[in-house]
């Protein structure tokens, strides 16, 4: 008799267990998942917070916390995790009443794009094992992984073709309203120059010296566009690339950079473009808008975006043609840009092995 009121009495502490933890296991119970960071660089150490919140007074002794995020993300602990076409991840805690535990999760991001982890999956089970409450939250984290960082120098030659350009351009370009000061006369000076008032206090011929208002923007015309299908997400990829190191080797000589593109802008669904800017808080703007280019779905063709940049007959500005093509109509649109008196030069990106002849302000890039 005493066997069966114990047998009843634990049935059903069991029963009230498992019914007051199905009520109460959630009550109080915040999870969280975030990045230390807003956007890094492929390729750079980064970190995931998951944070685990217990503001009630019953502990959870077995919490599973389960999420997905991109297989691209190599995490540095994954025995408690699966690799396929996602990244499946578990992690357990045993959360004390009324305490708060966070864990850093280091990892780091092989490829560029923007990622978002917009939910999570809690299971707890009670205190004696024997049932298992579950819940899917909503989570927003999100991450932009900005394009790799290449090394540039060969560029250098490039730009100080383009930078000479562009002194030379400066020193036919003057503001008359922005008066610097007066020198004497040369006989390559126009008349209209000379300052009649002061030379006839100085007794000899001089000229007034103007402030130019050239700019020196360079606008970065980035064409998402690749024939070679074997390859095509590596050029399309090292063309991005290029655009993010070239644009922050140019911000670092104080050279304003501007973005234009035919990939599309995974959000916005506009095409991806980033307006001049020179200070360092630029080069993250424009690393998000990279981060966003989707290369999959373009906004058109890039020899018309070529010949509508800037507009007809704009020569305070430099065009720098990043492309993984070399097609007639580029050639056609950039030709016909210089005949209207613009700077256009350009980085044409091909496998190792497979550049084409010299073209003139063009550099091959090999891969």
């Amino acid at each position: 008799m005493g066997l069966i009121i114990a047998v009843i009495v634990a049935f059903a502490v069991l029963y009230a267990q498992q019914k007051y933890f199905k009520t109460h296991w959630n009550r109080g119970l915040e999870v969280q998942l975030r990045f230390q960071k807003k956007g890094v660089s492929a390729g750079e150490k980064c970190y995931l917070e998951e944070t685990v919140v217990n503001e009630k007074r019953m502990p959870l002794s077995s919490l599973q916390v389960k999420f997905t995020a991109s297989n691209t993300f190599l995490f540095e602990q994954e025995g408690n995790a699966a690799v396929t076409d996602q990244y499946y991840r578990t992690d357990l805690f045993a959360v004390g009443g009324r305490r708060r535990i966070t864990r850093a999760l280091e990892f780091v991001p092989s490829r560029r794009g923007y990622y978002e982890i917009d939910r999570i999956d809690i299971l707890a089970r009670d205190f004696f094992y024997t049932a298992t409450c579950s819940e899917r939250r909503d989570n927003v984290a999100s991450l932009y992984v900005y394009p790799y960082k290449r090394d540039v120098s060969r560029f250098d030659v490039l730009y100080r073709r383009m930078q000479g350009e562009l002194l030379a351009r400066k020193q036919l370009e003057e503001d008359p309203y922005a008066f610097r000061g007066m020198r004497e006369y040369r006989p390559t000076d126009s008349m209209r120059r000379i300052n009649w008032k002061s030379t006839a206090k100085a007794g000899k011929l001089l000229v007034n010296m103007y402030e130019s208002s050239f700019s020196q923007e360079i606008q970065i015309l980035l064409n998402g566009d690749c024939r070679d299908e074997r390859h095509k997400r590596e050029l399309q990829e090292m063309a991005i690339s290029l655009a993010s190191s070239l644009a922050a080797e140019l911000l670092q000589k104080g050279v304003p950079v501007s973005l234009s593109g035919n990939m599309t802008d995974i959000l916005s669904k506009e095409p991806v473009s980033c307006e001049a800017g020179v200070h360092k808080s630029h080069l993250e703007k424009m690393d998000r808008r990279l981060a966003l280019a989707d290369t999959e779905q373009l906004s058109g063709s890039f020899a018309e975006l070529i010949k509508k940049s800037g507009n007809d007959g704009e020569t305070d500005k430099c065009y720098l043609v990043i492309t993984a093509e070399d097609t007639e109509d580029i050639r056609a649109a950039v030709e016909a840009k210089r005949t209207d008196g613009e700077a256009v030069y350009g980085i044409i990106i091909c496998r190792e092995g497979e550049s084409g002849p010299a073209r003139e302000g063009f550099l091959w890039w090999e891969v």
